[in-house]
């Protein structure tokens, strides 16, 4: 089999340039949240965790004035760091985080991965390159389940997906599930429309699993069954709760520990990891840090020697964590 140019999917997998299944297991770094970036990062201490991939927090704007200055150029050397490290780069836009409307894809975000500055910049790490186009965009449920809103949805995914690939871009694509990307559901109705979609059908499905109020797990046997490309974008310990107007960050606790109000469901982050490992199903732990549930941070400091109590479990569980069961795929 010739090789290819891109990470490519085949049916459920991720499969590298020289047709490996590839199955991401790895964290998510909210890198501009740390505001001592650049020039610092904590690239370093995530490649001793065994990570294989990482998710990478960027904005077009991050909001805030006071945020220090941020380039291309230092997305450049991230993602070079990344790929010599062998963590593949997955690149998220979370201008978006939580937005209702699909339609901001087109009119917010697009426009910046099709500029051409930034074009040369994904296409100088494209061999190896995931696109995250965006952090949990649109509703559906949360909408009242209207199959207008679905429809949009998938309309407007399909307008990005052909702005992308015609500036040339043919590495995988990630789309996050409606609903803050907690509806894994919806893949089963519209997953294999999605992907048909995109003129390469090169399509990760990506659901976050924020399953106090959910039940996603007798869903993804279904996924499974319908060859769906699904990954976990993020996996957390804790989930946070608007509660009298105001979000109390970590307020159900997804780890059985009782440290916090305890879903209905008993969904725990272990069980689904479980489950993932079973299904050969890739998954990416929130967050490296920094985090505003201090709880939820892998890392107490950034460095890989102050483990957090989830940190140390994401890394070196026996059955699913990191040590154990990533794999990594020379890059460069």
């Amino acid at each position: 089999m010739p090789e290819r140019d891109t990470l490519y999917t085949s049916g459920r997998f991720l499969l590298s340039r020289s047709g490996t299944k590839v199955i991401l297991r790895g964290v998510n770094l909210p890198l501009l949240d740390d505001w001592a970036f650049p020039p610092s990062n904590y690239l370093s201490a995530v490649a001793q965790s065994h990570a294989n991939a990482v998710r990478i927090q960027w904005y077009v704007n991050y909001g805030d004035a006071d945020r220090p200055a941020y380039s291309l150029s230092d997305l450049d050397n991230v993602l070079t760091q990344c790929a010599q490290a062998e963590m593949i780069p997955i690149l998220m836009l979370a201008d978006l985080t939580c937005a209702a409307d699909t339609s901001l894809l087109n009119s917010e975000l697009v426009s910046w991965w099709t500029s051409s500055d930034v074009v040369a910049v994904l296409a100088k790490h494209a061999a190896y390159l995931v696109i995250n186009l965006a952090n949990e965009v649109g509703f559906y449920h949360w909408a009242g389940d209207s199959q207008a809103v679905l429809d949009a949805y998938c309309a407007d995914y399909a307008t990005a997906f052909q702005s992308i690939r015609s500036q040339g871009l043919n590495c995988p694509i990630m789309v996050d599930a409606p609903d803050c990307g907690t509806s894994l559901d919806v893949f089963l109705a519209v997953g294999q429309q999605l992907i048909e979609s995109d003129p390469q059908q090169n399509i990760l499905l990506s659901a976050h699993a924020y399953w106090a109020g959910y039940d996603g797990m007798p869903f993804i046997q279904q996924c499974v069954n319908a060859a769906l490309p699904i990954v976990f974008g993020e996996i957390a310990n804790r989930q946070d709760e608007v509660v009298d107007g105001q979000t109390v960050f970590g307020f159900y606790c997804l780890d059985g520990t009782g440290e916090g109000v305890t879903p209905a469901n008993g969904f725990t982050y272990q069980a689904l990891l479980s489950t993932l490992f079973h299904h050969e199903t890739g998954w990416l732990a929130w967050s490296w840090g920094p985090d505003e549930c201090a709880a939820r941070m892998l890392s107490t400091d950034g460095t890989s020697a102050a483990l957090s109590p989830y940190g140390e479990d994401i890394l070196n569980n026996p059955s699913y964590g990191l040590a154990t069961t990533s794999h990594r795929h020379m890059l460069l």
